[in-house]
């Protein structure tokens, strides 16, 4: 059985629909369509640190804990 590490954006997304009720809402305001926004939430790609570093600010989430929204490991057996 095959195992890889994508990253868990569960919270992330919850965040995002709390504070701004959907993807085209908060897409906007970080200057990217919902469907770039929903690649990086399935780990399709990558979320750079610039994307990261204002998302971080628009969704108010310390510093501190900016590994619980982007960097929460998941397992995937195959």
């Amino acid at each position: 059985m095959d195992m890889f590490v994508i990253f868990n954006h569960e919270k992330l997304e919850a965040r995002i629909n709390e504070m701004y009720g959907d993807m085209v809402a908060f897409g906007k305001l970080l200057g990217m369509t919902k469907q770039r926004i929903n690649s990086r939430l399935k780990s399709a790609t990558e979320f750079t640190a610039a994307e990261i570093e204002k998302a971080a600010d628009l969704l108010k989430i310390p510093a501190e804990e900016i590994h619980i929204y982007f960097f929460e490991p998941k397992v995937i057996r195959r």
